[in-house]
């Protein structure tokens, strides 16, 4: 059960303890409530950001919050840039994301999809490359930094991985013997008007593997609204529900083919 049990502290899981939506003095060793997702703070940014100049490090704190508050609105945002500092000088950008966690059931999914204790997505609300690259100094073009890729698809095999080592010994040979593997593909959108982000699920296909994709939503640092400028949105796979797939569902008998799944 140790992978379980880490799933769950890696995901902020909302079974262990309710998220702090509206407590934002609370921090991660609140009794009372959880004030981020784990892996987002640890990982999800930093992905993000790509990689930084000598002696820049970023720090990320991520926040649960409900995404599609509108008072108050609830933005990733850089506390402390570099982008002054001197040459040579070591220096650390802060950063605040958010991030809530969706555990309603999609019922276009097939049956085995219904039966999960994770999260079914992440919804996170994280910057853009260009913006992280920015506050690090560097001079970035937005297509080169977030339009080439699959930003979001590059967090989300982070998660897989995660969960891929996570497994014991047995349960992973097992998972290479007989699972089904769970894959990336491409990024979904951009959904650039944010109620069309929020509203597309995460996508599940499942055929030889089952492919993620993640609808995400992304704006240069000059975008002509400014209070939407340089961010990078994207549905997260949770750590969890990969881990889950590995050890339950991708092991599941099929009578034909992983398609016939959808026939049943």
């Amino acid at each position: 059960m140790a992978p379980f049990i880490a799933g769950l502290e890696v995901e902020g899981s909302y079974g262990t303890k309710p998220p702090c939506y509206f407590r934002p003095t609370f921090n991660e060793y609140s009794p009372v409530c959880l004030h981020g997702t784990p892996f987002n703070s640890a990982r999800t940014q930093n992905i993000m950001g790509g990689d930084l100049p000598e002696g820049v490090t970023l720090i990320n704190d991520d926040n649960f919050h409900n995404v599609a508050d509108t008072d108050p609105i609830h933005l990733p945002n850089v506390q402390s840039s570099c982008a002054d500092r001197a040459a040579g000088e070591k220096c650390t950008i802060n950063i605040q994301t958010v991030s809530q966690n969706i555990y309603t059931v999609d019922e276009t999914l097939p049956f085995m999809f219904m039966q999960y204790t994770s999260a079914s997505e992440t919804k996170t609300k994280i910057l853009a490359r260009q913006n992280i690259q920015r506050a690090a100094g560097v001079i970035a073009d937005f297509h080169e930094t977030d339009e080439v890729g699959n930003r979001c698809g590059d967090i989300n095999t982070a998660s897989i991985e995660w969960a891929y080592k996570t497994l014991s010994a047995e349960q992973r040979k097992e998972y290479d013997a007989r699972g089904i593997q769970m894959v990336t593909g491409d990024d979904m959108g951009p959904y650039n008007a944010g109620p069309l982000w929020i509203w597309t699920l995460m996508n599940y296909t499942l055929a030889d593997t089952l492919v993620v994709r993640a609808p995400m939503m992304r704006t240069p640092t000059n975008y002509k609204i400014q209070s939407a400028a340089g961010f990078h949105y994207c549905k997260v796979l949770s750590p969890f529900r990969a881990l889950e797939w590995m050890t339950i569902d991708s092991l599941r008998p099929v009578p034909h083919s992983p398609a016939a799944l959808f026939l049943q």
